[in-house]
């Protein structure tokens, strides 16, 4: 092993712009010594300089320059000759007129199909970008799963394009900039290409905040050569204490510094100024063995003093993209706090290129696709939980055919594997021992979910470092997790409230939907046999009292149940059964001759006592979804306009409230509340019930007058109840009367403010 490494250059990986073929040549030496496959290197850039040869960028250089440094970067990270190729010619497809059987003539189908895969990911990523961003990133997250060279070569490709992102014009360098610090370099992060990640976020963080950029930089520079010293010291320290004390020979240590990106973000999270921040420094040492990391550990814990919570053993429990190393931050004598880093030179090459470190070239080796990627795989939960979520968006369907919001690939990709796949994580163990990646403030159900959808609607708690713990309890890195389930247990709608990531949150929603559709199919059939079991009592009642001659024809029969507001005959036969209308007076108003009864007064008097239920089922999204089952809240009625709130009920489904309604308002409350939204699709065409308090001065005719204003704005009133104070003639009155919207609701009000006595009219 060599003896040590600059503090500037801790990674062999160096990011600079490569303008000559031969530079990539002497890279590539360096680690392939086959003849045969430089040689078929050699000759793909051979074709692809022909192919481009008319082609400039942005800057005026000869387009293959662009190709030089993708292909340099993948040298460096040591790939193998067929992916240095899909390198050279990532864009020959969509730039020129070569084909895809052109290339697999050339170069074989394996290089073929890398450069289709790339071509399919970036015809998407050059214009419009918005308009197509969930396609571009579903095509982009999918490639990933089949041949994870695909997302490499786009990264090397990327690290170019911001090397040179000055050449374009600054609205389209922020764009660019945006999605590479949201999408490439959290995907570099999460398959563990360390060096690329740092990258890809301090050139997008200098396009993005150029000012705040250069204000850190400039403080680093600052006392750069104070912190060099004080981490030399350490180091020459470090080397006293293992090399002439503890005779460890193999070790490589030195000094790395904080990106700047990463001293912005801790500045920004933790709210700490520059001068707080304690280990923009860090000493790493790369030794031979994995019992030599450990051994390393206490003798740094001996000589110097530990800070308690500040170590991490990645090395027992590594994280899901491939990372190992041991973390511990110490003091010394001075109070000079730093953080080391101790790992193996294999541990320390995946640490730097993480996948790519998988697919580094290895002389003689002979590459199967599928089996290697298999076994990328099974290290890196990312593609298993692509795939998983692939699978729950869409069943043998394209995404342009789902019509559905919820799986529609704009809410997968934005909301799922953004927020799921790619913001900070949390490490938590099954008892077998796998590691398991879950976004930070994750609980037990997002625990059980990510173990398999049934674990997840069947789970009744977890024993968390063997002790008892709710589904809703929030996990922390380190633990061990063993779900408890209970065949009798399934989901609720407050698992809503409980689940943090949006896969678990889709699995509810479709266990929660699927429910329903059932509880709807079985009520339908239980309505059906009701209705069948009414029309015979009729028929009977009919027969019994010989009325049949008197049977007024189905066209009239229908009319009158649209006088009674019923919305189908067979809705007149439920309230029939349930009560609502007795049997005999149903007869007399409906069933009979009008001709013969020539009496509408009875229907008139009914429709007026009828309290319509005005709303349904799916004039109200419960957290997105339109077929959980809502009940309007009568203490405060709202209306579509209102903000509302979804109250879990014991017995009555979701009770939906105004969101100032004083019954939801208590922390008890707060607890049981879940996300409604109004379907405006439907509201308009629904009407609401709406509470109204009149005061006035009491005179002859007031109620009429009342009556008669809300009779002309076609709202009726489906209660009305009023007092007046004798003493001083004070008239006081509440109606529930049936509006259509809020404008409607304006109407009514500003109406009966204008008639004569009366003071004021407010919603209650």
């Amino acid at each position: 092993m060599a003896d040590n490494k600059s503090i500037n250059n801790a990674s062999e990986f160096v990011l600079e712009e490569c303008r000559d073929f031969s530079i990539v040549l002497a890279e590539i030496e360096k680690y392939i010594k086959n003849q045969e496959q430089i040689n078929s290197i050699i000759e793909a850039y051979n074709f692809s300089e022909e192919k481009h040869k008319l082609q400039k960028r942005h800057n005026g250089d000869p387009y293959i320059i662009h190709l030089i440094s993708t292909a340099y970067f993948l040298a460096q990270w040591r790939m193998a000759p067929k992916t240095i190729i899909a390198g050279l010619l990532h864009d020959i497809i969509e730039d020129t007129p070569v084909s895809f059987d052109d290339i697999e003539d050339e170069f074989g189908l394996e290089v073929a199909n890398l450069v289709e895969s790339i071509t399919k990911v970036s015809f998407f990523a050059k214009e419009n970008r918005k308009a197509i961003k969930s396609t571009y990133l579903r095509k982009l997250y999918l490639s990933m799963v089949r041949d994870i060279r695909v997302i490499i070569i786009k990264i090397a490709d990327r690290m170019h394009n911001m090397l040179t992102i000055q050449y374009l014009r600054p609205e389209k360098q922020r764009v660019i900039a945006k999605e590479t610090l949201d999408i490439y370099s959290a995907i570099a992060h999460r398959i563990g290409m360390k060096t690329a990640k740092s990258h890809l976020e301090d050139l997008s963080f200098k396009v993005l905040e150029p000012e705040e950029y250069a204000d850190i930089e400039e403080l680093l520079k600052r006392d750069r050569d104070e912190r060099f010293e004080i981490i030399e010291s350490v180091i020459n320290n470090l080397k006293t204490e293992l090399k002439q004390k503890n005779g460890l020979e193999n070790v490589i240590i030195f000094g790395r510094s904080k990106t700047i990106y990463s001293i912005y973000r801790k500045m920004k999270v933790f709210g700490k100024p520059f001068s707080d921040i304690n280990d923009i420094l860090a000493v790493r040492i790369i030794t031979d063995t994995v019992d030599n990391c450990y051994r390393i550990l206490g003798y740094i814990h001996q000589a110097y003093t530990p800070l308690s919570s500040r170590f991490k053993d990645y090395i027992a429990t590594p994280k899901n993209n491939l990372y190992q190393s041991l973390h511990t931050t110490v003091s010394d004598n001075h109070g000079v706090i730093f953080e080391v880093q101790i790992r193996t030179e294999e541990m320390d090459i995946i640490a730097e290129t993480g996948a790519a470190a998988h697919w580094r070239y290895k002389e003689g080796e002979s590459v199967d696709v599928k089996q290697k990627q298999k076994e990328l795989d099974e290290k890196i939960d990312i593609f298993t939980r692509i795939l998983e979520l692939e699978k729950l968006t869409i069943e043998k369907q394209d995404f342009s055919t789902i019509n559905s919001d919820e799986y529609s690939s704009e809410n997968l990709i934005e909301k799922t594997l953004q927020n799921d796949l790619f913001t900070a994580s949390i490490y938590v163990l099954t008892p077998k021992g796998k590691v398991v990646t879950l976004p930070f403030g994750s609980t037990v159900l997002d625990f059980a979910y990510h173990i398999h959808s049934d674990t997840g609607d069947h789970a009744t708690g977890a024993k968390i470092n063997g002790v008892f713990s709710a589904i809703n309890t929030m996990l922390n890195s380190g633990e061990m997790v063993e779900i408890i389930t209970s065949a009798k247990q399934e989901p609720k709608i407050s698992w809503l409230n409980i689940a943090k990531t949006n896969s678990a949150k889709s699995r509810i929603k479709k266990y929660l939907q699927s429910l329903e559709e059932s509880q709807a199919e079985s009520k339908k059939q239980e309505k059906n046999k009701l209705i069948l079991k009414t029309r015979e009592k009729i028929n009977k009642y009919i027969q019994q009292h010989g009325l049949k001659w008197k049977i007024s024809n189905d066209t009239e029969i229908i009319k009158k149940v649209d006088l009674l507001d019923y919305n189908s005959f067979d809705d007149f036969l439920l309230d029939i059964h349930s009560g609502e209308i007795p049997l005999k007076e149903a007869v007399e108003m409906v069933f009979l001759d009008s001709a013969l009864t020539n009496d509408y007064s009875k229907i008139n008097k009914l429709r007026s006592k009828k309290f319509i239920k005005n709303t349904s089922e799916t004039d109200i999204l419960v957290d997105g979804m339109d077929r959980i089952k809502t009940t309007i809240a009568n203490c405060c009625l709202p209306i579509p306009g209102d903000e509302i709130e979804g109250f879990v009920s014991r017995t009555e489904g979701i009770k939906i409230h105004r969101k100032d309604c004083d019954n939801i308002k208590s922390e008890k409350a707060k607890k049981r509340l879940v996300s409604v939204t109004w379907n405006l699709v439907l509201t308009g065409i629904e009407q609401y019930n709406v509470r109204l308090n009149i005061v006035a001065f009491d005179r002859p005719a007031l109620i009429f007058d009342i009556s008669n204003v809300l009779s002309n704005l076609h709202s009726s009133v489906n209660n009305m109840s009023f007092n007046v104070d004798q003493s001083n003639n004070r008239f006081s009155g509440s109606i529930i009367s049936v509006v259509n919207n809020q404008q409607m609701l304006s109407q009514i009000i500003s109406a009966i403010k204008a008639i004569p006595n009366v003071e004021d009219v407010e919603r209650y």
